[in-house]
């Protein structure tokens, strides 16, 4: 049973193909995107893991549409969104892993069911049911990493309770392609909680309850380069048949330190501290379904975020009018309103949905403190703007081993408070906020088949109109810009082939051709081919042995596709064996060739990926 259509429904129903990643997948990894990206349609803006990559550019992206620190879809907690209400980019270990029981990517544009998020897709992560359990899950590894998780629950068929705890530390590896003095290991830690609980009001409606805890610390490789993370969140929610209401907020904040290498860049032996900054914000939503007789659905949310920007700056050069600190905040309103509609005729399944939504921008303002001790206050306007989402999709049953499907949408993505409000720097390159920007809209379509359980194929095609770009305006200078037109088309396929009972085969490609209209330059961080192979042995009385391998092409960091990033391949293998009935061993060798590949390439400073490392753990439970 798979949710991207707002309800349950059987995986060989959906009108679009939605890729399950199991709990089996989930256990024993060290962060949650590393896990996702087995599955090419999946990818972040950074190729890095989100233990080494600062959380403002760990935005996901599906089918590689528009790649950025924003994420382009949506992330969903059993319905709940956790995009970061400011920022719109995913804290990808603030969900205990232990708290999962699968996790489901839904690639395809989803706003005439979910909105602004949900331009290019849907990933919701599924906890697992709350009953009588405990699990412990211990692992340590090189670059002196060390995780261990906690997985509680209790329940009397009425009412449950679960807790899930998860903490990790490493010391990471070197960052920098070519480092000098100033350069050291990128180590990181986090830890974090959910409580959730339920109880059975009667025998139509349901209670449901989660509070949630994050905290992050990341080392981007300097000792003046820094980030930081603290989030609560909460939800409640009460559900039956055919009704569904929820109610949750967040409460988070970010923070950054950027330091700046002196002028020998090329030994890299001093840096300086270039600033502070702090992001405090508070986000509220509120959800309403209900779903009727004959497939039919409607739906209304609303959303209130608020967010600040606060920065200590020390320039480059003092002089009178340079900027020493800056503040800036604002808050958007949004809200929408659903219907879908689901036919069943005979083996025709078709499924038409559209959502009108709306949203205002209410900037507070921005002040600026000169180094001569002046202020200057620019007002940052206030902004009403409105989408409509159409959807239509199509499954055939041709045979009953061969499906056709095919679907048109259009979709759209406003731009966050931190496009808005927020300038950021990476190494020597800053990034301005643009209170101007509007919004992206997405016209596409696709057409594919699903080949029993063995193969699926779908191509696209679509546009992704004004896309918001970090635009070269000079010399280490950039700004956030809706950049005019970009088109996309691809091919997505998964297979997978089991010879006998033991052996499993499985791969899957994607293939995405993007490009600024009436020019050849591709969208910055977007590769044309993603691709992943897996060989999978397992017999329970003997062991658990996979091999995977994982190809990324060649993309570009920059808008103007001067900086080149080449394409590498990393071979992974895992094992595991239960040794008791309840315990169970298992180790990990990732990039297990020690592939060196570069994952940056900002202001002339070359970033690489995670050279060879192993792991190994245990895992105990008890039902």
């Amino acid at each position: 049973m798979v949710t991207p259509a707002r309800a349950p429904q059987k995986a060989t129903d959906a009108v679009s193909p939605v890729n399950v990643v199991p709990t089996a997948a989930l256990e024993g990894a060290k962060a949650l995107d590393e896990v996702l990206r087995a599955d090419p349609s999946f990818a972040t803006f950074r190729r890095s893991s989100s233990l080494v990559a600062d959380p403002s550019s760990q935005g996901v992206n599906l089918r590689g549409i528009g790649p950025s620190g924003v994420s382009r879809a949506l992330v969903l907690s059993d319905g709940i969104p956790i995009n970061d209400g400011f920022g719109g980019w995913v804290y990808w270990d603030s969900i205990p892993r232990l708290a999962l029981e699968r996790v489901e990517i839904a690639p395809g544009a989803s706003s005439a069911l979910y909105g602004s998020a949900a331009m290019g897709g849907v990933i919701q992560l599924i906890s697992r049911p709350i009953r009588d359990r405990a699990e412990v899950e211990l692992e340590g590894g090189t670059d002196g990493t060390a995780v261990g998780s906690l997985s509680f629950g209790k329940s009397n068929g009425h009412s449950g309770a679960a807790l899930d705890l998860e903490g990790l530390s490493t010391q990471g590896y070197q960052v920098i392609g070519s480092p000098g003095l100033v350069d050291q290991d990128a180590y990181s830690r986090h830890a974090s909680g959910l409580l959730r609980a339920e109880t059975q009001l009667n025998d139509d409606y349901k209670v449901t309850f989660r509070a949630g805890g994050f905290r992050e610390f990341e080392n981007g490789g300097t000792q003046l380069t820094t980030a930081g993370v603290k989030q609560g969140d909460f939800a409640v929610g009460l559900s039956s048949a055919d009704l569904q209401l929820r109610f949750f907020g967040t409460f988070a904040e970010f923070s950054q330190r950027r330091s700046r290498v002196l002028p020998d860049a090329f030994v890299r032996t001093s840096e300086t501290l270039a600033g502070n900054q702090r992001s405090p914000a508070d986000d509220q939503g509120f959800s309403i379904q209900w779903s009727g007789p004959w497939g039919l659905t409607f739906g209304a949310d609303l959303r209130r975020i608020f967010g600040r920007s606060i920065e200590s700056i020390a320039p480059a050069v003092s002089s009178p009018s340079a900027v020493v600190a800056r503040t800036s905040s604002g808050e958007q309103l949004e809200g929408g309103v659903f219907v879908q509609e689901i036919w069943e005729l005979d083996r025709l399944r078709v499924q038409a949905a559209l959502r009108a939504d709306g949203w205002r921008n209410l900037g507070d303002g921005r002040v600026e403190q000169l180094s001569s001790g002046a202020f200057q206050t620019t007002d940052l306007g206030t902004r009403d703007d409105g989408q409509i989402s159409p959807q239509l999709a199509l499954r055939f049953r041709l045979m009953p081993w061969l499906s056709l499907r095919a679907a048109g949408y259009r979709s759209f993505r406003a731009p966050t408070l931190n496009e808005l409000y927020r300038p950021f720097q990476v190494g020597p390159v800053r990034t301005d906020a643009n209170p101007a920007l509007g919004p992206e809209t997405y016209y596409g379509g696709e057409a594919g088949f699903d080949l029993g359980s063995y193969l699926t194929v779908t191509g696209f095609a679509s546009r992704l109109e004004h896309p918001i770009v970090n635009v070269t305006t000079g010399v280490n200078q950039q700004m956030r810009q809706n950049l005019g037109e970009a088109r996309l088309a691809g091919i997505e396929a998964r297979a997978a082939w089991s010879p006998i009972r033991a052996i499993l085969f499985s791969g899957a490609w994607t293939y995405v051709r993007s490009r600024v209209a009436g020019t050849d330059l591709a969208l910055p961080q977007d590769p044309e081919h993603r691709l992943t192979g897996a060989v999978t042995f397992n017999r329970a009385d003997w062991f658990t042995l996979t091999l995977r391998a994982r190809f990324i092409s060649s993309q570009y960091e920059d808008d103007q596709n001067t900086l080149r990033l080449p394409g590498f391949t990393v071979v992974d293998a895992s094992i595991s064996r239960n040794i008791l009935s309840n315990l169970e061993v298992f180790a990990s060798l990732e990039n297990a060739l020690d592939r060196r590949y570069l994952v940056g390439l900002q202001g002339g400073v070359a970033t690489i990926g995670q050279p060879i490392f192993f792991r190994g753990g245990f895992r105990w439970s008890a039902f």
